[in-house]
Parts: C-alpha cells; sequence; structure tokens
C-alpha cells in the first residue's frame, strides 16, 4: 500500500533545485542602473491546483537566499542585501510542458545588510532597512532545455517600501506609500527531479 501512495505522491509533486545571477537597483537611491550582482538559490516545488494531475495549472513554493542591492558609482555607494524568501507564485505551463509562466509574490526576510561608502563599511547599515521585505511582486518565465534542465528570466519589485527614502521621493502604488524599492531581475538555471 506504501508504494502506490509514493508514486501518487511523486506525481502530485515536483521538485527544483536552482541558482543564477541576481542583478538589481535599488529605486529611490538617485541611481537607475541594474549594476549590483547577486546570488540567488534555493529549492522548490509545485502541485496541481485541483485533482486533474495533467492541468497547466499549478502551484510554486520556493525557498532561496537572494542577494539584492545597488551600486551608486557617482558617490561610490554599494548597498547589500541579503535575504531568506518564499515564493508563492501561480504557474501555467504550455508548448508541451516546456514553458512555464509564473506570477506571485516573494515575501522575504533579510539576514544581512552591508552599506560601503567611499570604501568604508558604514556601521549603522541595519537601521536604514527594514527587517522584512513583506510584498515583492515576481514573475517567472521558465523554458525546459532538455527533460530536467531548464533555463528561467524573473522579475521581481517590492509593493512596499523597503526603506525610507535616501534621496529624493519615489512613489510605488499611492503617493504616501514613498521611499526605496528593490528592483531585480534574475537569469538563473533550474534542475526538476
Amino acid at each position: 500500500m506504501v508504494l502506490p501512495l509514493m508514486a501518487s505522491a511523486q506525481q502530485r509533486f515536483d521538485a527544483s533545485l536552482f541558482a543564477g545571477l541576481n542583478m538589481g537597483q535599488i529605486d529611490g537611491d538617485a541611481s537607475g542602473r541594474y549594476n549590483h550582482p547577486g546570488l540567488r538559490a534555493g529549492v522548490g516545488t509545485s502541485f496541481p491546483l485541483g485533482e486533474d494531475l495533467k492541468s497547466p495549472w499549478r502551484m510554486v513554493v520556493e525557498m532561496a537566499f537572494t542577494n539584492k542591492g545597488a551600486h551608486v558609482p557617482e558617490e561610490d555607494i554599494q548597498y547589500s542585501l541579503s535575504y531568506i524568501e518564499v515564493p508563492l507564485m501561480m504557474s501555467y505551463t504550455c508548448m508541451h510542458q516546456s514553458l512555464r509562466i509564473a506570477a506571485g509574490i516573494a515575501p522575504a526576510v533579510r539576514v544581512g545588510v552591508s552599506v560601503t561608502d567611499d570604501g568604508d563599511e558604514d556601521e549603522n547599515a541595519e537601521t536604514y532597512f527594514k527587517r522584512i521585505d513583506l510584498l515583492p511582486l515576481t514573475l517567472s518565465v521558465r523554458y525546459m532545455l532538455g527533460l530536467h534542465l531548464g533555463a528561467e528570466f524573473r522579475m521581481q519589485y517590492s509593493a512596499l517600501s523597503i526603506a525610507d527614502e535616501l534621496i529624493g521621493q519615489t512613489y510605488f502604488l499611492f503617493r504616501d506609500n514613498r521611499g526605496c524599492f528593490n528592483n531585480v531581475v534574475t537569469f538563473g538555471l533550474t534542475y526538476v527531479f
């Protein structure tokens, strides 16, 4: 009886490992370039929404370490923020299971921060940025290159501010929601079991 249950679970759930390169900026820091490289790596699973195992609609749940931030070359300031995030996305698979488009949110807890100004470490860096990035919106497009290996492009933007405004005023959604916002694009590889 255990074997049929295990087979059913394996058909229902998939598992994946992924790693990629983030290119980030912080909207609200007076610099508009994706020039802060960082790592994104983690694990994920997906399962069908409903009883139909062949449904193209799936729920995707991941856990990842990700590095975001910005570099303001004019002032030689570097912001580096490390997070543990838990993306929750709904996905649609098409083109004979080769293309997956997913969208959702990726709540994250900051686990590290570093701010350097002219090469000097800022000791107050912890106080600038909020501990939780509560509502990053995320969009992912994954194309399977083979049976198990896929290439992924991902965009992510914080819908709520991650810090008070650093320079100037940046607004997202509402005028009273001003401050700084993570803005990240990711290129990566995924291995699906």
